[in-house]
């Protein structure tokens, strides 16, 4: 992956969670975790090995803050 390599995703706030898993899965073919958690939840530790997206949503499925990111 020429250029730089993000980590996390601030435009996709409002987005449908599914459309943002697919946009970050273009730009980061190499994540293959996605952790998808309601408002305040704390994720769980990432198994070793994996590189995992954590992805917080309303109950409309839509991304909210704090934005997608690797985690």
């Amino acid at each position: 992956m020429p250029g730089r390599v993000p980590t996390e995703w601030p435009d996709l706030i409002n987005y449908y969670v599914q459309d943002a898993i697919t946009i970050i899965h273009r730009e980061r073919p190499d994540l293959r975790g996605v952790r998808v958690l309601p408002p305040n939840q704390v994720p769980t530790p990432c198994p070793e090995g994996l590189v995992r997206v954590v992805i917080y949503n309303d109950a409309n499925h839509r991304v909210i803050n704090p934005p997608p990111y690797i985690g």
